[in-house]
């Protein structure tokens, strides 16, 4: 019955009324009966006749577009649509058209010594972290400028911290349960360790470094989140056997840290965490639970349960909402702000193995970007929850880490020992 039912939409016609929010495309707005088996194709090729009717196109190759029906994207016909929302044939459907994400463009496929764990870029450099104990700094081109044996065990997490004229400070950290801060003097290509932060116990899993980059966190598979300063607040000052202060420390040498702050909650491994705010600090971990944490008061002020362990967590700097990657292959959004339902407000099923990395766009709050043990990157808008944009392809083994914290490139990190760069340009 439920066949014959489709089959009598998708013969009928919808009733469709096109319009945009893009201002130079507004006076295109139109009302059209459409066949029900109409798809994104279709619709494109009406929609750019009719801004060829009203002259609203210019000399050079047609814009692509993309439709929104109820702020959720089109990937089937209008009819399929209209049927699983349960639209009646006989409303006119407000159809909205923006201009279509470009794809993201491959440009380098940097090759390491191991499992490339942890990736992050600025402005200019790229960070990477890897299992043979090193860190590298490369340009966007491709070029290496540094590599550095930074710590005795793999190299699971990092984070730039600050820049200057040509000073970079950043922070890395390990299986061997250590996190050093490092300055880099662009001019010389020389590099120096500031700070050896001691105090957790067991492997590193992230860092993040806070808004006024005076202050970076921590999480680990000890369970604990710990928070540490760029001052001298936590240096370990040296004393002999007697407990006196000892001779002056050599200026060449790192100074030993401690953490400021160091709060409990989760009852297993803790795998990400994010700077909400400077006094909100988010983690999530493999018992299954989001919690915040108030610094000021150092206290966890909630706690939203996952039906599944969590392995990768970032908040978007545009909506404040939360993304999650699980062992169950899902993307979740959240907002922890929704109190009468469930807080899991998106849920984004495409990859088929363990979602090991998730950032957000800088500066969209519809986009993000996913990294799985299924050897694919993807590149997600949150109002197609059930259909990438695209697949970053390219790696021959697990991604263990993506980034897109400069907006003009994605980066992916895999277990085929690979860094991999995309450009990308997005839709104005």
């Amino acid at each position: 019955m439920a066949a014959a039912q489709g089959d009598g939409l998708t013969q009928a016609h919808a009733q469709v009324k096109l319009f945009t929010k893009l201002k130079r495309y507004a006076a295109a707005k139109s009302t059209f009966s459409l066949p029900g088996e109409t798809g994104c194709a279709e619709l494109s090729k009406i929609l750019i006749s009719s801004l060829q009717s009203h002259d609203l196109l210019d000399d050079a190759s047609d814009p692509e577009f993309d439709f929104l029906i109820n702020g959720e994207l089109l990937r089937t016909t209008i009819a399929q649509f209209m049927e699983s929302k349960e639209i009646s044939t006989e409303e006119v459907v407000g159809v909205e058209f923006i201009l279509k994400q470009p794809s993201p463009s491959p440009e380098q496929s940097i090759l390491h010594n191991d499992w490339v764990s942890c990736v992050q870029g600025n402005s200019k450099y790229i960070l990477s972290g890897s299992y043979d104990h090193t860190v590298k700094i490369h340009t966007y081109e491709g070029t290496e400028l540094l590599t550095l044996p930074a710590h005795s065990a793999p190299v699971t997490c990092l984070s730039w911290i600050s820049s200057g004229d040509n000073t970079y400070s950043f922070v890395t950290g390990s299986h061997d349960q250590l996190l050093h801060v490092w300055q880099w003097e662009t001019d010389t290509n020389s590099i120096k360790c500031l700070y050896k932060c001691s105090g957790h116990a067991f492997a590193l899993s992230s860092v993040v470094t806070s808004p006024d980059n005076l202050q970076f966190a921590s999480v680990s598979r000890d369970k604990m989140l710990k928070i540490w300063t760029l001052d001298d607040r936590g240096v370990n000052v040296n004393t002999d056997d007697e407990g006196a202060p000892s001779k002056k420390r050599k200026s060449n040498e790192a100074q030993s840290k401690v953490p400021i702050i160091t709060l409990a909650g989760h009852s297993e491994g803790i795998m990400g965490v994010c700077w909400k705010a400077m006094s909100n600090i988010v983690t999530a971990g493999l018992d299954h639970t989001i919690r915040i944490w108030n610094l000021e008061t150092q206290t966890n002020t909630q706690t939203i349960t996952s039906s599944k362990a969590i392995l990768s967590l970032d908040c978007s700097p545009v909506s404040g909402r939360f993304l999650t990657g699980s062992s169950d292959r899902h993307v979740r959004l959240w907002d922890h702000r929704v109190k009468d339902s469930s807080m899991v407000i998106g849920n984004f099923s495409s990859h088929t193995g363990w979602v090991s990395s998730v950032f957000w766009s800088q500066d969209n709050e519809n986009l993000f970007i996913s990294g799985s043990y299924d050897n694919l990157a993807k590149l997600w808008d949150v109002r197609s929850p059930k259909t990438p944009l695209y697949d970053l392809t390219g790696h021959s083994d697990k991604v263990m880490a993506v980034d897109w914290s400069c907006p003009s490139y994605m980066l992916s990190g895999g277990a085929d020992n690979s860094l991999n760069i995309f450009s990308y340009k997005a839709s104005q």
